[in-house]
């Protein structure tokens, strides 16, 4: 049995470049992802706090009618949502410059660190606000047209997926600031593109992205996608990441 999840790592030394707290969304009956994420961050010595608030039994209706708009959104999409609002809460409450926010189904490619640190000299130079995507969430690439030698973030007007983001205390303070005048009324990944995009916070893909999603690569079975099995997903994910891939040639 994996040990019990606590407030904040141990035995780790440090953090990357830049970065000055890396934030893990967990929900608690998720043992098998808090057991990968960290087997994950303890081997590259990287430091982290998890984020366990608000899991779906602690979400009351006093929560519900203050944040909740729309009564369509599953417990899950509210849960996930408000341990994203919680994240740029802390951020800034503790007046950090960036965080690397990750939830815990986050698969980290074999050369994370590397591309991470490489990508941090250039993320680390950009003075608006803004939000850096790492992950390839909905199989969004930027086409081989517009790649250039050595260049590693790219403008965009569209977010991706919440699984892995760096945001910047400007960008957090205004999503924060978003969210308590109107709430959450839809799924936190299009709450969030609609936030940067209304309030000037600028976007940014990584490629090549550095991290997957398990839930939607078959590796952990999907709170919100439940239809399919493990293993269509998984060929599902492969499919969609080939010809993805492929049309932005």
């Amino acid at each position: 049995m994996p040990r019990p999840v606590s407030d904040v790592s141990d035995q780790l030394s440090g953090l990357p470049f830049g970065i000055d707290a890396i934030f893990v969304i967990h929900a608690a009956q998720f043992v098998d992802r808090a057991k990968l994420i960290r087997t994950q961050l303890e081997e590259l010595k990287l430091q982290f706090e998890w984020v366990l608030e608000y899991d779906v039994p602690a979400i009351n209706d006093s929560i519900r009618e203050k944040f909740f708009k729309n009564p369509t959104l599953l417990p899950s999409q509210q849960s996930c949502a408000l341990k994203h609002w919680r994240v740029q809460q802390m951020i800034v409450e503790r007046k950090l410059r960036r965080a690397l926010v990750l939830e815990d189904d986050a698969i980290l490619a074999s050369d994370f660190l590397e591309i991470f640190n490489r990508m941090m000299r250039e993320e680390s130079l950009i003075g608006e606000p803004h939000v850096t995507f790492l992950g390839c969430g909905g199989h969004y690439y930027v086409g081989s047209a517009e790649l250039k030698e050595g260049q590693l973030l790219y403008p965009r007007n569209q977010g991706k997926f919440t699984d892995s983001y760096i945001v910047v205390f400007e960008a957090a303070k205004r999503r924060l600031e978003w969210i308590n005048a109107n709430g959450i009324p839809l799924p936190i990944d299009h709450l969030f593109e609609q936030i940067d995009r209304e309030l000037s916070i600028q976007m940014y893909w990584l490629e090549p992205p550095i991290v997957e999603q398990g839930s939607h690569n078959g590796r952990f079975d999907s709170e919100i996608n439940k239809i399919h099995a493990r293993w269509f997903q998984a060929i599902q994910f492969r499919w969609k990441k080939m010809w993805r891939r492929r049309s932005h040639r």
